[in-house]
């Protein structure tokens, strides 16, 4: 009896199933709401601007993202306020701002927006860049720290010229980035981490100050005490005014009276003189 052998076939892993596309940036940002905002005191060659810097979050199914914004309000010189005006007063979504978003599937995130990070010339060169990647880091480190940055080209923005690419690469080293160089020059590379636990959200406090919202109501309690005893003293001096006043315009119906008396008396005396009375 022939006896065939039978050929037992392994079944072959299912593939798994595609990754989701990745969400754009520009639809993510349309769906941030506000989170909250921060006051920062710029120190500017010993004057202070201040910025506001609103925080905004999104979620989706897929994805979450993170913003943050400057606005800025106004600039003090000694005691003189001046009110920010233009771009730099403005929330724009394509200036002044850094932004990132959180790809779950492939667990990874990705910094924004892709035009780069565009500070107005108004608040340039103040801290404002290293303070808005380390607030991004603190908040991925808290909720997404197995997560990768993936290698991204270096934004290019943020080094127009030779002594800017070396601040933007200095800021991203000492924030923990790694660099992969696609020149001897380092001119252009990208850069990436392998996990955004690694990551330090450092940046420079001797140039901005968050100032807390107890001591903005104290200032602002302290303006208002100011206020009210330079309205009470104004006002002690307008009733002092109209006291002048009424006594200035009895000194001046009194001397009338005197006056004409004085006239009449002195008709009366003439006329005696000349026989005529």
């Amino acid at each position: 009896m022939n006896i065939k052998a039978s050929k037992t076939s392994t079944a072959a892993p299912p593939e798994p199933p595609p990754l989701p596309p990745l969400e754009n940036e520009t639809y993510l940002a349309s769906q941030a709401v506000t989170h909250g905002d921060q006051l920062l005191a710029l120190n500017s060659n010993g004057n202070i601007i201040y910025v506001f810097a609103r925080r905004s979050l999104a979620k989706t199914q897929l994805s979450d993202f993170y913003r943050i914004q400057f606005q800025a309000y106004a600039m003090v010189q000694g005691t003189q306020w001046k009110t920010m005006q233009g771009e730099a007063s403005d929330w724009m979504n394509t200036r002044n701002c850094l932004q990132v978003s959180v790809d779950h599937a492939r667990r990874m995130v990705q910094f924004g927006p892709r035009s780069g990070f565009l500070l107005s010339p108004e608040i340039a060169n103040l801290g404002l860049t290293s303070y808005a990647y380390a607030q991004i880091i603190q908040w991925l480190k808290n909720h997404f720290a197995d997560y990768s940055v993936p290698p991204t080209t270096l934004p290019s923005p943020e080094a127009d010229g030779e002594e800017a690419r070396i601040k933007r690469n200095s800021r991203l080293a000492a924030q923990g980035f790694d660099f992969e160089w696609l020149d001897s020059e380092q001119r252009s590379g990208r850069y990436f981490k392998e996990r955004v636990g690694q990551l330090i959200s450092s940046w420079e406090t001797d140039k901005i100050t968050e100032v807390p919202l107890s001591l903005l109501l104290d200032s602002v309690a302290r303006l208002d005490g100011e206020k009210l005893e330079l309205q009470k003293q104004l006002n002690a001096v307008k009733q002092q005014e109209r006291s002048l006043e009424v006594s200035l315009a009895k000194e001046r119906h009194t001397n009338l009276i005197l006056t004409g008396v004085t006239c009449f008396v002195l008709v009366f005396t003439l006329l005696g003189i000349f026989g005529l009375y």
